[in-house]
């Protein structure tokens, strides 16, 4: 009987383990919802930007972050707040590259990025003539897309954490 009480303690501690674990990550450290103060505690590196920015969605950008990288590439990461608090972080490419080198670049972080977040979203729709490539992920709140964009003879492999309805 005293095995028995033992073995639901230990089931019941792991499965509060496990909940606890599965905190909502948006990009790296930081999670959906999170105030600049917050996102500045867990982030030091991120700093106020230059110059504000909004988008057309009604996001302000909060703060960036030159030289992050992801998979050992180097993006400078862009952090997207409103009212609700992060809800977009936007990794723009440090540097083009010619639309060959792009592709080759996009494919290898699609890989990463699949075994990662597991199977890619069907495509909803045609993608913009500026758009040659892009690949999307569902994780928890968060579409994750991969991108490739041109610009002018170069191209820009991107990345975007982006909540998909609100902080959970």
């Amino acid at each position: 009987m005293r095995w028995i009480a033992i073995f639901v303690v230990v089931v019941v501690a792991c499965i509060a383990a496990l909940l606890l674990s599965q905190k909502k990550v948006l990009w790296h450290v930081t999670s959906p919802g999170m105030t600049v103060s917050d996102v500045r505690a867990v982030l030091p590196e991120a700093v106020p930007p230059p110059e504000p920015k909004s988008l057309g969605n009604g996001l302000s950008l909060g703060l960036v972050m030159p030289r992050a990288t992801y998979v050992e590439r180097a993006f400078n990461a862009e952090l997207y707040f409103d009212v609700r608090g992060l809800l977009l972080v936007l990794l723009q490419p440090t540097r083009l590259l010619a639309p060959s080198a792009a592709m080759s670049e996009f494919e290898e972080l699609r890989l990463v990025a699949g075994r990662r977040y597991g199977r890619e979203l069907v495509p909803s729709g045609p993608r913009p003539a500026d758009v040659p490539a892009e690949a999307r992920w569902q994780a928890g709140p968060v579409t994750v897309t991969l991108r490739v964009e041109r610009r002018g003879e170069l191209a820009a492999v991107m990345m975007s954490y982006a909540v998909s309805s609100g902080p959970s």
